[in-house]
């Protein structure tokens, strides 16, 4: 008997319209919307998030397959105890390092506000010079998928990298033995955590003290940054600069949503970004297709790509 698999989407399109035809030939596959489905006889699960209340509906469900990178919005302690493997998808690893990337040379090169004086006729300013990243210390806070490709970047272009020496296989890079050691020697801090218990609010006022003069770019997740703490340390000038991608609000629907709970679009030492780090064009499509490959590597008998890890979250 065929498996039976939801295929849990926003709207067709070509890429899930190909994921379909492909893994129709083998299992029996039906498409929902994102909230409108049984996990009932389910064995297979593809989708960008799920509560509790759907999963109580789970009878045989064995595997959850999400789009994306992020799983905060799949209940893993639940599924954990219903032995569910998790798996996700680090397809656009490359493409979110070159966008921290370009953040990080934005914010040093001072681009936005010379283009804000640019606008107002002001070609000389009080402080006219910007820094050069290939001078700096870049601390890589997160070494998974991102990380390790946002490495690969700076390697390639001469500029030191250094990470929180964690136990892995830290080939090419310098480490640190602490967050508050990589402080003190980087001048550039890029973060791409995941959502934990062990990063919420990681970067706070205790930290940004140790930031005097430098710089952070967060391509992560949100949770990891105290905004209260970030917007003083920014308006003080303690901290030189800021690009922030995600932020702890989103807007629903169309309505327009400054989401920060503090007045940064006062400051002009920060870059504010619309979580746009995974909307490279071709993003979506890399994605489907990456998970397409890593369900039909399971349904052939073989260990999936991108387990879960329950306990820590990723």
């Amino acid at each position: 008997m065929k498996q039976k698999i939801i295929l849990s989407i926003g709207a067709r399109d070509e890429a899930f319209d190909s994921m379909y035809e492909a893994l129709k030939q083998v299992a029996d596959v039906q498409i929902t919307g994102l909230y409108d489905y049984s996990l009932n006889d389910a064995d297979i699960f593809i989708g960008k998030k799920m509560d509790e209340a759907k999963l109580s509906e789970a009878n045989r469900l064995k595997a959850v397959f999400a789009y994306k990178t992020g799983v905060d919005d799949f209940p893993l302690d639940k599924l954990s105890e219903k032995h569910i493997t998790v798996c996700n998808s680090h397809a656009n690893s490359d493409c979110i390092a070159e966008y921290a990337f370009g953040l990080a040379m934005a914010l040093v090169h001072r681009t936005v506000e010379f283009d804000a004086a640019m606008r107002s006729g002001d070609w000389k300013m009080s402080d006219p010079f910007w820094q050069s990243l290939f001078e700096m210390k870049v601390g890589l806070v997160g070494y998974g998928s991102i990380g390790k490709a946002i490495a690969k970047i700076l390697k390639a272009n001469g500029i030191s990298a250094y990470t929180i020496d964690r136990g892995k296989n830290y080939d090419g890079i310098n480490t640190a033995s602490s967050l508050e050691e990589l402080c003190d020697i980087c001048d550039l801090l890029i973060l791409s955590l995941p959502r934990t218990p062990d990063t919420d609010r990681m970067f706070d006022k205790s930290i940004f003290s140790r930031l005097k003069g430098k710089y952070i770019v967060n391509v992560g997740r949100s949770n990891c940054i105290n905004e209260a703490d970030l917007y003083d340390a920014l308006s003080t000038k303690q901290l030189r600069g800021a690009a922030i991608d995600t932020w702890q609000k989103k807007p629903v629907g169309n309505e327009p949503l400054k989401p920060f709970t503090q007045p940064f679009d006062a400051l002009d030492n920060i870059i504010l970004a619309s979580h746009k780090a995974t909307f490279v064009a071709s993003g979506h499509r890399r994605y489907v297709e990456d998970t397409l490959q890593n369900v039909l590597q399971y349904l052939n008998g073989n260990p999936p790509r991108n387990v879960i890890n329950p306990q820590l979250g990723y």
